[in-house]
């Protein structure tokens, strides 16, 4: 099994202060997107830990007039942006993101202050 590979898009601006906010940083391109996947993603941490089954795409579009390529891109962007994740024919908040970007910070925050520090 290869490794998935998250790449972040986020449009620039005030940092999001609310989860509507962050969505709509992610998927700028369409604000029905953002709020499909704010709901969407907020509907699989409900269900953690069990996860959402793949299958339910089909009952997603009807109730919420989507077509198939929007739901694609909606996951697409959703699995791009490491908020979750398919495990088990499930989908589920990815964790191993967190812990990726959580690490990215401690890095970042550790060379910050080796390089703030003056050197003799």
């Amino acid at each position: 099994m290869t490794e998935a590979k998250t790449t972040i898009l986020l449009r620039g601006g005030t940092v999001a202060a609310s989860g509507p906010a962050l969505f709509r940083r992610v998927f700028w391109k369409s604000a029905f997107l953002a709020e499909q996947a704010f709901s969407f993603w907020r509907e699989v941490r409900r269900l953690e830990p069990e996860g959402l089954q793949v299958q339910a795409w089909k009952d997603w579009t009807l109730k919420r007039h989507m077509s198939v390529g929007q739901f694609y891109n909606m996951v697409h962007g959703l699995l791009g942006a490491g908020l979750v994740e398919r495990k088990d024919a499930r989908w589920h908040v990815s964790k191993s993101f967190l812990q990726e970007v959580e690490a990215m910070l401690q890095i970042h925050s550790k060379d910050q202050t080796e390089t703030s520090t003056p050197r003799p």
